[in-house]
This record gives structure tokens, C-alpha cells and sequence, in this order.
């Protein structure tokens, strides 16, 4: 009897892409396990059903069937890949939906493995650097702190403090559910602090599950039964993030080692340094993320990036929420909410400890046809997962897809193979430098998902009826004034098309019926559109450059104090990818020009190859 595995595909805004794409392929998303090329026939649907919405903005220049077609070269990743998250997420789709299967699919695990393992391997002669080839462990020399992480979290966790929760993991562990770990606390020459597999591990084996109760979450401020639970019940309605704050200003700096949750408190960055919110830079410390480090040294490492404007305004977002906070909750409940206790300093390190360890996860769904009732989609809660927090962010990870919890426990499944001692990365996701910087601290180098966002917007002082007009060709397009942006390699054609539709003349653009994604509007309007784009870039890139020394001369600071090394190193790898984006548009942009505008430019190329 055959065994069909079908790929879902997500009904979301790009399912008329997805089914364009299959259609193009001539291929179904049922794949036949006793087809010959089953395993390649399945890796080409999970690569449609992962296709995300920057990877629909910069479609691939070759066209999509003939990318998602591509067969997995060992050691060729990152040419035949449509992006390191497409391939990844791929690859573990692929492998969770055989195993589903279970027995009726056991036969087609080890070519599943055998493709995935050769998709996702680096190539043979990379740097040595974490993101691409695997580095040789070190002992973790941190204190015994990791290890003694993984055995709270294997003895129960927290759970002897609380009647619900110990309830709950002995519910878990009655059903098989107590923590699997085969990954412990290492250093590698690149990434610092890591987590090495402890064995050797198959493409689709769980390097680590932990039973949900052992998950920090807001649940655990709601349901304490003491006068500090009564205030969390109380201010509820700050939300989850802010709650959470609180919550860990006081089991970090009132209760420290006394609090059942100190093993896993123990593994975050939440020093203080031990002294107030006005001695930060004499005292050489310097926060997470660029939020938190002293004004200068932001200003310095991130002038004329566009970052810059952002890490000001979360910083100024942060001390207005502190300072609508305290003393008011001090004066409401000071038994809890002391306010010489919760210093501005300690809440900006609780908050960045809680939203860059934080995993966002779902519950399994209620109901549906299984459980009766009605069908209800899971919901997401922020957790933070202790030892799973201790592996690292990589491009090419080997743990995705391990949001949604199963079997009432978090689950950390690899999509290729790994040796032990080699480190296991998980993704944070497809983030650029600026992403990864603002909201965690560091940066990749030759990040590939590195952009820079453009401004768009309708031209001024014309009329309302002309306005209507390129707002009416943008919505036929399905088109938007934002979020657009470039990156290295060929201009996104919703940023081209877009600049066509504000720059046509209107009298040429009232007839237009054309696409102009790939349709120019007119000649004139070409040039124009062209002109706008290299004239945009150019300032963002001067801006940037009038930078350099600035950040160049704080960063070398930073090196000789012997602090803020690696907020230097990630500022840099930011910069780095900023001008890189930047130049390779500014590129494109002028090919666009010559082509259009002052003729070809034998220097220079067409636009329109579309060639990476």
C-alpha cells in the first residue's frame, strides 16, 4: 500500500505564489514514499510551503521553479539554497512530516536524513568560523553554571515551590515526559559560551526536550500564591513583557540565590556590576544591546547607520516605562515594589534578559478533529527554556521549527546531522545585523539577510486626484508604500515597481494597465524612477561614511579598556553589512540608470539580467 506524506502548504497572503510556483514545477504537494525521487519530490514541496515574506520580496533572479527544483549539492549550500531559513526549515519540515508517519514511513527515514545531511553540510574548505564549519568544544569554564542548570532542570526545576507546577511535572514525568538532554555547556573559539551535542545525533533527532512546566512564563508571577502574586494578578494588564520585568528584578536582586529559579537565572547576562544607574560608564559596563549602553558609546558605534534612531528610541521607550512605574508601584505595594530595588539599570538588563532569551512558543491546539469541539489555533506565550537558552544563533542552524510545543514539552529536533562536540545552533530567525544587534546584542558577519530599509512615500504638492491615482495603480498591483529595503544582489522588483508607479508622469499613468513590477511605465518615467533610487542610496551611504571614523575611534576604545569588545565587534559586523547592501544597490541602481537614462554603460551592465 502506498504511503503519501502531504506537505502543508499555509493559506496565508503568499498561497497564490506557492501554488504558481508547484504549478511551474509540475509537481504535487502529495509525495508517493515509493516514488524513486520521493525524497527530492518532498524537499521541493517543503521548500514552497517555507517560502516566507522577505523571501517573496527578493524573489530568486533565475525564477522560482528553477531554484526550488535545484537539487542539495554537498558543500554547495549557499548556492543552491533559496536562503539559509528556506533550506533549514525545509529540511526539518521534510523530516518531522516522515516521521508523523511513524512505522508506514520508517523505510524513507534514511534518505530524508541522507538529503537533508547533504543540503544543510558546509562547505569542506570555509573559514572556521561558527557559522559555517563546525569548531572544536571547549570546557564551558563558567562556573559549573550550565551544568548545574541541566541538573535543576532534570531534578524538576522549580517545581518543589509550587504545588500546581510540581503537580504538572509529575503528570509529565509520569508520561514519559521528564527532560532529554544530549547537549551540554562548551566554549568555542567563535561564539563564546555554546552548546556542544554530547552524542552523535541523526538529521531529525531531538537534541533536547523539556516538559512545559519546566518553562519559565508568565504563569509563574500569576499563579504565586503570596502578596507577590496578588500584585502580578493586580497590574496584569501591563502585559507579559513589562510583568515579567518586574518578576525578574526581584528573584535576580532580592531573592538571588534563594530563588527557585536561580540555576536558570544564573545562565543570563543580568549582572549589575553591583553599582546604580549613574556609575555605568566610569565603571567601564556596558548593557546587552545598544538600548542599554551608555548614550556615547551608541552614538559613536552606530552614527550615520540607520540603527541609530532606533536604539535612541528604545532606550527613551524604556526609561518612560520605569518612570511611569516607580515610585507609583512602590507607593501601591512596598513590601513587593520596593523602589530602591527595581534602579532604571536593573530594569533595562531584566527587560533585554527577558526579549533576548525569551522564546516565543505555542501551545499544542485544543480541540479539532481529534479532540472534539471546536478547532482553535494555538496560542503563543514567551517563555524562557532553561538550557536551550545556552545554544547560540546561526545562519545555518541545525534546530528550527521547534516553537510549537508536542507532548506538553518543548522540543529541539536537528534538521542534519551532528557529531558530538560540534556545536548545535538554533535560528533566532531570518534577522539582519540590525535585528540581531537591536534586540540581542550581536551580529553575523556576512550576514546574508543584512538590508537596509527605504522610505517611500507619495510625491508632495500634488494634487488629491494624481495622489489617488498611484495609490489606486499601487493597490492593483498589490503594491505598498512600505516596508521596502535593499540588500546585496538585484533590486526586490516590489521596490522597482513601486518607484515606477511614484515617479510616472500622470497623464501616462492613468492608461497604464501594465505590471509594474517588470513593466515600465514609460521611458521618462524609467529614468526618473532610476534617478530617484541611485539619489536615495547615495545619502544613506554619505550618511553612513561620515560615520566611519566615529565609530572606528570608539571601538578602539573599547579594545584598549578591555570592555565592550563585543558590542564593538557587532557594531562593526552591522556597519559592514549596511555598505555592503548599500554599494550593491547603489550598483544596481546606476546599471537601471545607464540603461534607461545616458545609454549603456559597457562599465556597468544592464538592470534588467537580474544576474547574482
Amino acid at each position: 500500500m502506498a504511503c503519501i506524506v502531504t506537505v502543508p502548504m499555509p493559506r496565508d497572503e503568499h498561497v497564490d505564489l506557492r501554488e504558481k510556483i508547484m504549478r511551474a514545477c509540475g509537481l504535487s504537494n502529495a509525495v508517493d514514499l515509493s516514488a524513486p525521487d520521493f525524497a527530492t519530490r518532498l524537499l521541493v514541496a517543503a521548500r514552497v510551503s517555507c517560502v516566507d515574506d522577505r523571501e517573496a520580496y527578493f524573489a530568486p533572479a533565475g525564477g522560482w521553479a528553477a531554484k526550488v527544483t535545484t537539487p542539495p549539492v554537498r558543500g554547495e549550500r549557499d548556492r543552491v539554497a533559496l536562503s539559509p531559513r528556506n533550506e533549514t526549515a525545509a529540511c526539518a519540515l521534510a523530516l518531522e512530516l516522515v516521521a508523523e508517519r511513524g512505522a508506514a514511513a520508517a523505510s524513507a527515514m534514511p534518505a530524508v536524513r541522507s538529503l537533508c545531511d547533504a543540503a544543510l553540510a558546509p562547505p569542506d574548505d570555509a573559514p572556521g568560523v561558527s557559522t559555517v564549519a563546525p569548531e572544536p568544544a571547549s570546557p564551558a569554564n563558567d562556573g559549573g553554571v550550565g551544568d548545574a542548570m541541566i541538573a535543576w532542570v532534570k531534578r524538576g526545576g522549580a517545581c518543589s515551590t509550587s504545588s500546581t507546577a510540581a503537580a504538572d511535572f509529575e503528570a509529565a514525568s509520569d508520561a514519559g515526559g521528564r527532560a532529554t538532554v544530549r547537549l551540554v555547556p562548551a566554549r568555542f573559539p567563535s561564539t563564546g559560551r555554546g552548546a556542544a551535542a554530547s552524542t552523535d545525533l541523526p538529521a531529525g533527532a531531538d537534541a533536547l526536550t523539556i516538559p512545559s512546566s519546566a518553562l519559565l512564563t508568565s504563569r509563574v508571577a500569576l499563579e504565586d500564591p503570596t502578596a507577590r502574586g496578588d500584585a502580578y494578578r493586580t497590574f496584569a494588564g501591563l502585559g507579559e513583557d513589562t510583568l515579567m520585568t518586574l518578576w525578574l528584578v526581584y528573584e535576580k536582586y532580592a531573592l538571588g540565590d534563594r530563588s527557585p529559579w536561580a540555576p536558570l537565572l544564573a545562565s543570563l547576562p543580568m549582572d549589575d556590576g553591583g553599582g546604580d544607574d549613574g556609575d555605568r560608564t566610569a565603571a567601564g559596563a556596558l548593557g546587552l544591546t545598544p538600548a542599554s549602553w551608555p548614550a556615547e558609546v551608541t552614538d559613536a558605534l552606530l552614527r550615520g547607520a540607520p540603527l541609530l534612531d532606533d536604539a535612541v528610541k528604545a532606550r527613551e521607550t524604556t526609561a518612560r516605562q520605569h518612570a511611569a512605574l516607580f515610585p507609583a508601584l512602590g507607593e501601591h505595594f512596598p513590601e513587593v515594589f520596593p523602589t530602591e530595588l527595581y534602579t532604571l539599570r536593573r530594569f533595562r538588563i531584566a527587560s533585554e534578559a527577558w526579549n533576548a532569551y525569551g522564546m516565543t512558543v505555542q501551545a499544542e491546539t485544543v480541540g479539532g478533529a481529534s479532540g472534539g469541539g471546536e478547532h482553535h489555533p494555538p496560542a503563543p506565550t514567551t517563555c524562557l527554556p532553561p538550557i536551550a537558552l545556552l545554544c547560540n544563533h546561526a545562519t545555518w542552524p541545525h534546530a528550527v521549527r521547534y516553537s510549537r510545543l508536542r507532548d506538553d514539552a518543548l522540543h529541539l529536533p536537528i534538521a542534519r546531522g551532528v557529531r558530538a562536540g560540534e556545536e548545535i545552533f538554533v535560528s533566532y530567525g531570518a534577522k539582519s545585523n540590525a535585528e540581531l544587534l537591536l534586540f540581542y546584542g550581536f551580529g553575523v558577519r556576512d550576514n546574508p539577510y543584512d538590508d537596509v530599509p527605504l522610505s517611500l512615500e507619495l510625491p508632495q504638492g500634488e494634487v488629491r486626484d494624481v495622489s489617488a491615482l498611484r495609490e489606486r495603480v499601487l493597490h492593483r498591483a498589490k503594491l505598498s508604500l512600505s516596508p521596502h529595503s535593499v540588500r546585496c544582489g538585484a533590486l526586490p522588483l516590489p521596490l522597482v515597481g513601486t518607484l515606477r508607479v511614484l515617479t510616472a508622469d500622470a497623464s501616462t499613468l492613468g492608461t497604464y494597465a501594465g505590471d509594474p513590477r517588470t513593466d515600465p511605465v514609460s521611458s521618462e518615467g524609467e529614468a526618473a524612477a532610476a534617478a530617484a533610487l541611485c539619489g536615495a542610496l547615495q545619502t544613506l551611504l554619505e550618511r553612513l561614511r561620515a560615520g566611519d571614523d566615529a565609530a572606528a575611534a570608539c571601538a578602539a576604545t573599547l579594545r584598549g579598556r578591555g570592555k565592550g569588545e563585543e558590542a564593538a565587534r557587532a557594531a562593526e559586523a552591522y556597519r559592514d553589512g549596511c555598505r555592503a547592501a548599500l554599494e550593491r544597490a547603489e550598483l544596481e541602481a546606476r546599471r537601471w540608470r545607464a540603461a534607461v537614462g545616458g545609454g549603456p554603460d559597457p562599465s556597468l551592465g544592464k538592470r534588467t539580467s537580474r544576474d547574482d
